[in-house]
């Protein structure tokens, strides 16, 4: 008995413990860190794009029609322009005179989007009359309008000569530019009373201020924030 005991011994294979192959998915393993990390770029740029689309988004300004408020890239592209955020009209598509917004007017340069300020809203008439100063000047409801930040007074002989008065349509906007003598807006016939529809947003922050052709190529770096303060 205990001579076949003895043979069972012999005859028994020593076993090797065979270590256990790393797998580089695992937590730790390169792969796995280099998948970590491209799936959470890959949410980061998600939530972005998501954010961007229905929040907020980056516009920048062309032209002088906003002047001196903000500063836009002339046609040459000498410059460049102001870069505005914008606030998406998925969360708020109403607006109030004195708003910045962007608007996309299809009878307009095929709905090249322009940035303009609410001047009326549906509802509300606005009139031009020249005053004792021989200038055009803006009535909301007949009440004059204290526009400190234009450019300058409209030219009684510019656009529309003589007086003018109309209402706005419920769900419109009669929308201006600051540089009122260089503005294609609400005045031009191929845009007129705005479709609330075609406003992108609301101008609400200056991100980057442009190089102002009327100053040196100067970038105000101050300009920078509240586009209302």
């Amino acid at each position: 008995m205990k001579e076949m005991e003895s043979n069972k011994i012999v005859n028994q294979k020593p076993q090797i413990k065979r270590e256990k192959e790393p797998n580089p998915f695992e937590a730790g393993g390169l792969a796995g860190t280099v998948y970590s990390m491209f799936h959470d770029m890959v949410c980061i740029l998600a939530v972005i794009v998501v954010l961007f689309v229905l929040a907020a988004r980056l516009v920048g300004v062309s032209g002088s029609s906003m002047y001196p408020t903000l500063v836009g890239q002339d046609k040459d592209r000498r410059n460049a322009g102001d870069y505005l955020l914008l606030r998406s009209n998925f969360l708020s598509s109403s607006y109030a005179q004195g708003d910045i917004v962007v608007a996309c007017v299809p009878s307009f340069k095929d709905g090249e989007p322009i940035v303009k300020r609410v001047v009326a809203t549906g509802g509300q008439t606005v009139s031009f009359r020249i005053g004792e100063d021989l200038q055009m000047h803006v009535y909301v409801d007949d009440v004059l309008q204290s526009e400190d930040f234009i450019n300058e007074p409209m030219d009684p002989y510019g656009q529309i000569a003589g007086s003018f008065s109309e209402t706005v349509p419920e769900g419109h906007y009669f929308l201006m530019g600051d540089n009122r003598n260089r503005s294609a807006d609400s005045r031009d016939p191929d845009i007129g009373m705005v479709d609330g529809r075609y406003i992108v947003g609301k101008a609400f922050w200056l991100v980057f201020p442009g190089q102002d052709i009327y100053d040196e190529m100067n970038r105000d770096l101050k300009r920078i924030g509240d586009i209302y303060d």
